[in-house]
Order: structure tokens, then sequence, then C-alpha cells
């Protein structure tokens, strides 16, 4: 408890840090630090463009993205200031606006704002890094206990199967672990070890039923806290496992696409280089190739959860990790928008996921209902962030836009174009312009409203409405930047 209130606390210390900050910056600075954050941003796509077509290094000058046809002109800052742009040994490049006052530091509306290969990159003091450290390790417990109750449920269902087969508990978790050499066998072997390197126990209630016990992070009977022991009964297993899906191989469906995205591409990046990330801010990276070759980067920038929170990244061994979601609550447990998400999940083979993280993240709305289709639309405009992002890369490496989108599928997660989440395919079309790229929303029809409206997406970005057959496109507000 004195843990979960800690949690909390530093979630309130950091909000009021931010909102303290932002209380003191004029409105008018605060559209300049947007429309800045917005041109760095795209800098940092033509910085990334530039780097894919030499040999994965930065310029030494803006002007060679001018030079190279990626920009007109080297764009200022909101103020009229120019950025200050070098490079950078560890994050690639580093490009400072210097903020309204035009000089070194500051606060508010004053202060600088960087951004390297990673994004953005907020300066913090040492008290402030200190407080996100312990938050980062708060969070990693919990994620920790999340995978350890997941794990207990694969371990569980070989348990019972044992029974099954056996006409008795047996008397360690051990006992029911599977013969078999397959890549299924060996991930639900993997669970019969909690994350903190133990082995779970077994108990026999009256009546014949089963507990599974976890002891705790320290490993052994007793303790608070971190160190607290916790329980899965066999009704615990029965309930959890009464509704399949190809992601859980019998848990409850897990619908965070952006936890499989990130699961997926950590996969993708260890095939590559023949090991696992040390953090996920490793797939912003050009990849380190097993011949000393290093391949591109996988992402732009590591996304937050909805309530704005890093994703968990645990590294368990040498070849198994999860990636960990904690809900609204931001604790292990919960329901709705509190409920937990994994991936891999425990049981499921991290090989198997390649190419299948952007088909399993929904399933097939049986009717056109608000309940199935809630959500649905933002997934689909992350999608076609994603293929947008692709065919400005294929462009500024050809100097056109793909005839097709299977011309870029090589540059997609799972080196295929995916389906939008009602399982149909995108529409692509050239344009004098450009290209319309479009989803027909859950009723698969041209129109239509709620969940069931057009989404189209231009070179100029997303626009408000798929635009009338045989009228011109019109030109989309840029989004407001974070």
């Amino acid at each position: 408890m004195a843990y979960r209130l800690l949690l909390c606390c530093v979630l309130v210390f950091g909000f009021a840090v931010s909102a303290t900050a932002q209380d003191r910056i004029s409105r008018t600075d605060r559209t300049k630090m947007r429309e800045t954050r917005e041109t760095m941003r795209s800098l940092a796509q033509d910085l990334r463009a530039w780097s894919g077509t030499n040999e994965n290094k930065y310029p030494e000058k803006l002007q060679k993205l001018v030079d190279a046809n990626l920009r007109d002109a080297v764009p200022k800052d909101a103020w009229g200031n120019e950025f200050s742009y070098s490079l950078d040994e560890e994050a690639g490049y580093k490009l400072v606006s210097l903020g309204g006052d035009g000089k070194q530091g500051g606060e508010g509306g004053a202060a600088d704002i960087t951004f390297t290969r990673n994004g953005e990159k907020i300066e913090l003091n040492a008290d402030q890094q200190a407080e996100l450290e312990k938050k980062r390790d708060a969070a990693r417990h919990e994620a920790r206990v999340a995978l350890a109750r997941a794990r207990m449920v694969a371990v569980g269902i070989e348990v019972v199967q044992h029974r099954r087969e056996k006409g008795s508990w047996p008397a360690k978790p051990d006992a029911a672990k599977r013969t078999g050499t397959e890549a299924e066998d060996k991930a639900i072997n993997a669970c019969f070890i909690d994350p903190w390197g133990n082995e779970y126990a077994i108990r026999i209630l009256p009546q014949d039923n089963l507990a599974l016990v976890c002891w705790g992070a320290d490993g052994v009977e007793g303790g608070t806290e971190r160190d607290v022991d916790f329980v899965i009964t066999e009704r615990d297993i029965r309930r959890q496992t009464r509704n399949t899906d190809e992601w859980g191989g019998g848990f409850e469906r897990n619908m965070d696409w952006q936890v499989q995205n990130l699961a997926e591409e950590v996969q993708t990046w260890k095939q590559q280089a023949g090991k696992l990330p040390d953090e996920l801010i490793d797939l912003t990276k050009p990849i380190p190739l097993k011949d000393g070759k290093q391949a591109n980067a996988l992402r732009n920038n590591v996304p937050s959860d909805d309530w704005g929170r890093e994703y968990i990244y645990l590294r368990l061994d040498d070849d198994n990790f999860a990636i960990v979601a904690l809900g609204k609550d931001g604790l292990a447990g919960g329901m709705k928008e509190d409920a937990d998400h994994i991936a891999p999940m425990p049981g499921a083979s991290p090989e198997g996921m390649i190419g299948r993280a952007r088909r399993g993240m929904v399933k097939v709305a049986p009717n056109n209902d608000n309940k199935n289709n809630e959500g649905l639309a933002d997934v689909a405009t992350e999608q076609m962030r994603d293929i947008a992002e692709k065919l400005k890369v294929h462009k500024d490496d050809t100097g056109k836009f793909p005839e097709s989108l299977g011309d870029i599928k090589d540059k997609l997660a799972g080196g295929e174009v995916p389906n939008d989440p009602w399982d149909r395919a995108f529409t692509y079309e050239l344009t004098d312009a450009g290209y319309t790229l479009t989803c027909l929303g859950s009723d698969g029809e041209p129109g239509g409203e709620g969940h069931a409206a057009d989404i189209a997406w231009t070179q100029e970005g997303k626009q408000e409405s798929a635009p009338p057959e045989g009228e011109p496109e019109p030109k989309p507000e840029p989004e407001p930047a974070d």
C-alpha cells in the first residue's frame, strides 16, 4: 500500500511541476513553441531521410538537406532565430531552438527546445532526474507483478492439464512442463520462472482445489511491499481462460495495439542484431547488424500510452522480454481502463509475432454497433499515419510516391501492408498533388458518420473528411503539436 501511495504521489508531483511551468508561459509563446516543435519534427523527418541514403550518418550542416532537394531552404524557429545544429555521437545530432530570448537556457517561453534522432529531449535537473528514476523503478516493479500473474495463468493451464492426464496434482510446477521443442513449448516453459528469476510453488486447497504462489521480489515466503507474496487459484485460471484468441493461447483478449507493435519491433530488432535491445529507445537508432553494418531504425520515436506514461520494457534474459502497459491507474491488475496489457503474452512465442501484431490487434467487428467499433477509428488513423510516413520515405528515396502500397511493404512492420481494423484493405490512389489514402470506416462504404465515416490521408496529412469524388481536396489544418 505504501508503495502504491508513493507512485501516486510521484505522478501527482510530475503533473504539478508541468502545470506550474505551463502557467508561466504566455499564450503567444505557447503558440510559438508549438510551431517551433512542428518545424523541428519536420526537420527530424528530413534528417532521417537524408541519413537513410547516406549510410545511416547525419549531415554536418542543415544546408545539406537543401542540397539534397529535401527542403527549399533551412527554416528558422517561430521567433525568427536560426536553429543550432550539431552532430552528437550518442544522440546522432542535436537540433536546438534557443526559445523566445534567443539565449541558451531559460525558463517558460525562453526555455531551449532540443531534438535528437530519438525525438524531443527534455532536460531535467538532478532532483527531477532522481524523481523520474523513482517513478520508472516503481512502474517496472508493477509491470513485473502484472507479468508474474499472467505467467501464473499460463503455468496453471499446464498444471490443470497435468492433473487431467495423471489424475493428481504435481508436487511441483516443474512436473507439468512441456517436453516438446517447438517455439510454443519453449514459450510456455519460460513461464515457469517468475520475472524475478524464482520458481512458483503449488498449494493444494480444500476440496482438491489448486493454488499457485509467487513469493514476490525476494523469492522467499512472507514479506511486505515489493516482497509480498501473492496467489492465484484454479478458479482464477479458469476465469481468465474462458475467452480464447490467437494472442493469449487462452488468455483474455489484449487489445493495446501499440504494446503489440512495440513487442513485434523488439523481436524484429533482435532478429537483425542477434540480441535484444537494451531499451525501447534503441528502436529509434540504427540497428547494428551481425556483419558489422547497420540497418535503418524501426521508429522515429517511442510512443506513450493513452495516459501519457512510458510503456515498460522488461528484458528478462537474453531471449525473453515483455512490453507492459499498466492501464489508467498505473498499477498491476484492474479491469476496463485499468486493465494491464502485455506482449508477447506469456505462452505466446515472440518469433510468431513478426507480421502478426497489426493483423491481430483487432478482430473483425461482427456488426456496426458502437460497442464493437469503439476506438477502432483511432486505430485506423494511427495505421494510416505509419503508412504515410513510409510513403514520404519512399518519395525521399526515389523522388516520387509509389504506384501501390505493395511497393513500401518492406518498410512496414512485418514486411506487409496491414488491413484496416475491420480487416479491409486501405484504398490508395496517386493524384496530381501526391496521393490519397482512404479507410472506408466500419461500414466499408463511402461516406457515413461516426465510426462508419471515411478517413482520408494525403501527402499533407489527415483530412477532416474524405473529399467528395470530383471535388478538390481541402488543405488540412496543421495538427497541434504537444
